[in-house]
């Protein structure tokens, strides 16, 4: 299976730049109420994901909640490129599945590493329930 058909294009997806600043990340993610958002450089590649947790360690670890640091320091400073590695637009349905399953979202590049997109957990999640319904209505899985 495709799990194109599952990508919310970057276009309709908020993120935040390697250019950004933690407050400025930090009020893009509580306007729209985010606990993680992508982060991409100027060529449009997938950095990583920054979390909540990155910004709340990057406050206590400073000693201080202080916004005017927060204003000059920049989000690849707290970003932690590991937590949420992406999937390619060619990955198996199992590889989504495995990813979904850690992370609300799961990035997805092209082959060059550019960000095409996200997946949402509830989009996998709800083509799972609807295709396990459809077979119980049948008679069961192996129905």
């Amino acid at each position: 299976m495709n799990i194109m058909r599952f990508v919310v294009p970057k276009s309709l997806v908020e993120y935040v730049t390697v250019d950004s600043t933690v407050r400025q990340a930090l009020e893009k993610m509580r306007f729209h109420r985010y606990v993680a958002i992508p982060v991409i450089d100027g060529e449009g590649k997938y950095v990583g994901t920054l979390r909540n947790d990155d910004i709340l360690t990057y406050f206590l670890d400073s000693g201080s909640f202080d916004t005017k640091t927060a204003e000059r320091d920049k989000v690849t400073g707290i970003l932690d490129g590991v937590y949420s590695p992406p999937v390619y637009h060619d990955s198996s349905m199992e590889e989504l599945i495995e990813r979904v399953r850690e992370h609300n979202f799961v990035p997805v590049v092209d082959d060059r590493g550019c960000f095409v997109g996200i997946i949402l957990r509830r989009d996998i999640l709800n083509f799972l329930f609807n295709h396990y319904s459809k077979n119980e209505k049948r008679g069961g899985i192996d129905g």
